[in-house]
Formats: structure tokens, sequence, C-alpha cells
């Protein structure tokens, strides 16, 4: 029984957990959202397996803007079996619900199970990570839920999701829709110290190639930004800023996700 993981990843929960459902299902692949940015409606990724798992972390509440225009992108082949993990730093908001309704919206397809697995956070601009010793024993709790989950998927099993039930759902998803208005302008608040040394590692990371040098080798963002995190979390020099209350915070990204893995998601795999 075909698998196909399609995952977003900025800072590297989403992608361990796409690489550990790749490891674990028979005939199983993944995909990355960024490579299928290049796509359109009319010229879609078409995919013919038996199961589909989403992976993506939550932003706001709810999913990253990427994750819902690339539904636009793609197709299946007869109906799969699709569920969905959705990487949080506490709570999972109404992201599995919002993805289930954009799922049914796009490709008419009911979301059969969608989970929720606890990670440590990368979203600086609203607090710093947690110590190493914190972060590894929610990483280690997180793989033990993963292992939990994999049968299930093997299995193909239908269950409730994992989602904030209304009316509070309701309140997620106005925050929600807030955020995916303002997201792709939202990169006017980075900005790079003088501590920069124009290396060109956030231009490379950025997942939806929203970076791009300029002649004094400074990072200049294009206005597309995902909020992801990665140019911010993967500063070897810690140069870059979400406004000015980042400067000091503990950073975070996947210990076992190196930068040169962020990047490598961008190239099609056709």
């Amino acid at each position: 029984m075909s698998t196909t993981v399609l995952y977003f990843s900025g800072t590297g929960n989403s992608l361990t957990v796409a690489q550990s459902l790749a490891r674990e299902l028979a005939d199983a692949r993944t995909i990355s959202l960024a490579e299928l940015r290049g796509l359109t409606e009319d010229n879609p990724f078409k995919i013919d397996s038996e199961t589909v798992v989403f992976v993506f972390p939550v932003y706001a509440s709810g999913i990253p803007v990427i994750v819902r225009e690339s539904l636009k992108r793609i197709s299946f082949s007869g109906v799969p079996y699709v569920c969905a993990i959705a990487t949080c730093g506490s709570s999972p908001g109404a992201a599995v619900g919002i993805f289930a309704s954009e799922l049914q919206k796009s490709l008419s397809v009911k979301l059969s199970a969608g989970w929720a697995l606890v990670m440590p956070g990368n979203y600086t601009p609203l607090y710093g990570a947690y110590s190493d010793q914190v972060n590894n024993r929610m990483l280690a709790s997180a793989s033990e839920r993963l292992r939990q989950l994999i049968p299930l998927i093997a299995s193909r099993t239908v269950a409730a999701l994992e989602t904030t039930s209304l009316p509070v759902a309701w309140l997620f998803w106005f925050i929600w829709k807030g955020f995916a208005g303002w997201v792709g302008r939202s990169d006017r608040h980075f900005r790079a110290l003088s501590a920069c040394t124009g290396c060109g590692l956030c231009e490379q990371v950025c997942p939806v190639e929203n970076i791009r040098l300029s002649s004094a080798g400074r990072p200049v963002w294009q206005h597309h930004c995902e909020q992801c995190m990665a140019c911010l979390q993967f500063c070897p020099v810690e140069a870059i800023q979400f406004c000015w209350w980042t400067k000091g915070r503990r950073r975070y990204r996947h210990p076992q996700i190196t930068a040169a893995m962020i990047t490598a998601q961008k190239k099609f795999a056709g």
C-alpha cells in the first residue's frame, strides 16, 4: 500500500515527523510542499497513493498559508485515505479543523483523521526557546506519540479530529484569517543587525525563496513570507531579528535538522 507524505517545515519539527513516517510506512515517499510552489491548478502534482499524510506546523492557531495554497496544486487519483499531523508548541488551536475544511473545499475529500503533536516551539517573536533539557524531553515525548500514531495511519484508521471545539474554534478561525491576510507582508518587521556577515544562509534556508541578498550582502525580504522563522533561527550569528524584542532570545531548530536539509526542500522532485 503506497503512501505519500506531504509536509511543510521551517526549522525541522515537521520535517523529522515526515522522515519518520517515510521510514516506518510501507512504500512511502515524502514531498515538500515548498517543491510544489511553481505548479498551478491547471498543472497539478498528481498523487496516486492509497494513503496521503499531511504534516505541517500550527501557525496562529491555524495552518501555514502555503499548506492552503498547495491544496490547489495537487490532484488525487481516486479517493485516498487522507490524514494530517499538526506539530505545535502547546495547543493545535483550530488547525486540524481548518485544514479539513480547506481540504474539502479544494479537493472534495474528507479528512479521515487529524492529530496534534506537541514539539518545541520556534516562534521567537512571542517567546524564547526552552532549555535543551526541556526540548529533549518534549522531542522524546513527541517521538513516543508518533510511534503510537504510525499503526493507526498504516491501518487507515478513521478517528475524531484533534481540534478545538466550538465556540472557541470560531475565535481561532478569526485569528487565523487575520494572520493569513497579514503574513505575506509581515516580513517588513524583519531586520539584520550590524553583526550580519552576508553569508547568505538566510536566503538559502527560506523555503519559499522570500529572501534575496543585496549588492551589499544584506538580506532583503520579498513580501511573500510564511513566518516559518527559518531565517531567524538558522542565522549563525543571530543577526536577524523580528522587530526589536527578539534580540537575545534563545533560538530553536530541531537538533537533527541541518540548514542543508531545509534548503533541499525547495528542489522539485517531479
